[in-house]
């Protein structure tokens, strides 16, 4: 587990970590939130030991990380996949590595199978794609096989499959019982992935709570139905409308859009009128979408119509996009 107290970093006048607290436990895919410039890399340095806390303690199984006696054998980090000397090849990166944590070298082949990397570790890393570099990170978090992961945008530079890849890594780490700690910004990938959230702005925390109730926070009741037959949706209106906290959108195609009830409360009225649905259904917002209302007031670095850019504008759906990745 990893625990933060009263976190705090200063640079001069500027606060970059105020007073942050929370756990992050073991057995679930904890995400870390933030826009640019929240916090989220200094509060990863001070846990890594990288920055030293102004006040607070940030600590590994009850120590800091400078007392660790054998560091890749109690957290495994990537913090920046290009961090790795151009003319060492990968297999020669993670050797240093091992040996300096007095790691079995077999261990270092097993890592390069687990990444995908067995056929391209003997070539300078100098000339890895960002997506290969973020896969030698991740085998060198893997190395010491350690109960913390600390990952920060382990999905940068890869192609669809190799975020899959990391989606299913993480979510086993985190079934073994392993405690994971990730940032990206990617909404979409972060809400297939994590199970929990910690969500900071300007420093400060905004939410430490789990992917489903953050989720249900934003999200007022509401549900999706079709109702086919023109007469029955009309009766299904009446009585929707007759209620108090309930409005109703309609369109041609049949569909009706409930706000003030649940699909299961949708159901059992259309049982009651014995209206036939199809395609009843939750409406739910989004990640990006409960996210970026969170944040609004926290971001550091806002730009002109931001709104709009990144939606479709159909509840809870997102665009991502991801750089493809080449060997």
């Amino acid at each position: 587990m990893i625990t933060l107290r009263g976190l705090t970093k200063r640079y001069g006048e500027t606060v970059a970590v105020d007073g942050l607290t929370c756990d992050i436990k073991a057995g679930r895919v904890t995400g870390f939130l933030g826009p640019n410039g929240a916090g989220k890399s200094t509060t990863m340095r001070m846990i890594l030991g990288l920055d030293h806390p102004t006040r607070g303690r940030a600590l590994i199984a009850g120590l800091p990380y400078a007392s660790l006696r054998r560091p890749l054998c109690a957290v495994g980090a990537m913090l920046d996949a290009r961090a790795v000397h151009p003319a060492r090849s990968g297999r020669t990166h993670l050797f240093a590595q091992a040996r300096a944590n007095g790691i079995p070298v077999r261990r270092v082949d097993e890592v390069l199978e687990v990444v995908g990397l067995a056929k391209a570790a003997r070539r300078p890393a100098g000339t890895y794609s960002l997506g290969m570099s973020g896969r030698l990170g991740v085998a060198g978090a893997l190395l010491g096989d350690p109960p913390v992961l600390v990952l920060d945008e382990p999905v940068n530079g890869l192609d669809p499959d190799g975020v899959r890849w990391i989606r299913r890594l993480v979510r086993d780490q985190a079934a073994e019982g392993r405690t994971v700690f990730l940032s990206s910004h990617l909404m979409s990938e972060m809400q297939l992935t994590a199970d929990h959230l910690v969500v900071i702005g300007r420093g400060r925390l905004l939410s430490d709570t789990s992917m489903a109730e953050f989720l249900a926070a934003a999200s007022p009741a509401s549900a999706r139905a079709v109702v086919p037959d023109p007469g029955e949706r009309a009766t299904l209106v009446r009585r929707l409308m007759a209620a108090d906290g309930v409005s109703v959108g309609t369109a041609e195609s049949g569909e009706l859009t409930v706000e003030g009830r649940t699909a299961a409360e949708l159901g059992d009225l259309a049982h009651h009128c014995r209206v036939r649905l199809h395609q009843l259904g939750d409406v739910r917002v989004s990640l990006e979408e409960a996210y970026m209302d969170l944040t609004a007031r926290s971001v550091e670095y806002a730009t002109g119509g931001s709104d709009s850019d990144s939606t479709t504008g159909t509840p809870g759906a997102t665009v991502a996009q991801h750089q493809g990745e080449t060997p």
